[in-house]
């Protein structure tokens, strides 16, 4: 700074050193010049000249050099004081960095207060936690003991639906199939409570296939054969259909008295018949009649028919017994179709139509002991 205030004192003193010269010059006086030193001083004038825009262009250097010197200094100076604000910030960090700072035994304090209350906040967790799962396995207890007590409930229903085909029904087919799912119930349960009731399940099922079943449906159809074959049987007093033999024709001869009575008598003895009857005569049915014996014998086999498929064995076996009864009341047995169908009529009389069922309230009544005991 000193230097160039200095230098900015010292530049203007060049041209008064400049302009010194050209005040005590004695040429500036009114000189009466000669004609011959003419040439003399026009050459001064210009050596004067020369020196005077020296001197000035030194000023002016000068100067300039000056002016840019001072700005430089100016902007070292800005960028110092930046500088100088910067690290006063940096200061300033660093103290309140240092205020920050705290010693190890502050520090091991602060470190177990916290992990003091992180100890506390895991123990905490860690009792609600607790008090969750225990809920959770408390809800699931219920849970399951609800879906039990449902399982429970349908065995017992299925063991009754089981009793109930037996006994009203003789359905083995669905008491089988009911006892087996109330025994697959059963076997979810995992109850150890249950494998008595589990073991008189699968002794009735033993029992049940050991049943032999009737084939309703040979039956049946042998049943429906016989109704239609009813309508063609010959009847016991039902005239010979069979064609008349024929007779010889003799020569007409001469018409005598004699040759008629012989004529007579021939075709009187030829319309008698003797036979030996142990039982009195059946009486000849009429066409309506026959029709409506048919239909009977037709309708005792419908209702045999009816009372196999629902197993009803006495009502079976009477409906066959009145079939059989009108035939060998109206119908010819002597014909061979006639002794056929009696023959099957009496088969399938004898035929068992209702097997015998085992008792299987077993497993239900065992059930209900263990739930009355529970």
């Amino acid at each position: 700074m000193t230097d160039s205030k200095s230098d900015s004192e010292q530049s203007p003193a060049v041209p008064a050193e400049i302009a010194t010269p050209s005040t005590s010059e004695p040429a500036a006086a009114p000189v009466v010049v000669k004609s011959a030193g003419k040439g003399l001083g026009i050459f001064a004038i210009l050596i004067s000249l020369a020196a005077l825009g020296g001197s000035g262009y030194t000023w002016f250097e000068t100067q300039v050099k000056g002016v840019q010197q001072e700005s430089r200094l100016a902007v070292g100076v800005s960028e110092i004081g930046a500088q100088v604000s910067r690290l006063g910030d940096s200061i300033t960090r660093i103290k309140q960095d240092q205020a920050d700072v705290v010693t190890g035994a502050e520090l091991e304090s602060k470190i177990l207060g916290v992990t003091s209350s992180v100890e506390s906040q895991l123990r905490d967790m860690s009792a609600e936690q607790k008090a969750v799962q225990d809920s959770v396995t408390k809800l699931n207890a219920e849970l399951q003991r609800g879906v039990d007590q449902f399982t429970i409930e349908e065995v017992s229903q299925l063991l009754r639906i089981a009793n109930n085909s037996v006994l009203f029904s003789d359905d083995i087919e669905a008491a089988t199939n009911a006892l087996t799912l109330a025994d697959n119930q059963l076997k979810t349960l995992r109850d150890p409570r249950f494998a008595r009731v589990r073991t008189a399940i699968n002794s009735e099922l033993a029992a049940l296939r050991g049943v032999t079943l009737p084939d309703t449906e040979a039956i049946s159809a042998q049943l429906n054969s016989l109704a239609k074959t009813v309508v063609g049987l010959p009847l016991a007093n039902e005239p010979d259909e069979r064609t008349p033999e024929p007779v010889a024709v003799e020569p007409e001869a001469e018409i005598t008295v004699r040759g008629e009575l012989v004529k007579i008598w021939r075709d009187l003895i030829g319309s008698v018949s003797i036979q030996r009857v142990d039982q009195p005569p059946k009486p000849l049915l009429v066409p309506e009649q026959r029709y409506f014996l048919n239909e009977n014998i037709r309708l005792s086999i419908a209702k045999a028919e009816l009372a196999l498929l629902q197993g009803e064995a006495r009502v079976y076996k009477r409906s066959l017994n009145d079939a059989r009864r009108w035939l060998r009341e109206y119908f010819d047995l002597k014909d061979a179709e006639v002794k056929t169908t009696l023959k099957q009529l009496d088969a399938l009389s004898s035929a068992s139509i209702k097997s015998e069922v085992p008792s299987i309230t077993g497993s239900y009544q065992a059930l209900q002991t263990i739930l009355g005991g529970q």
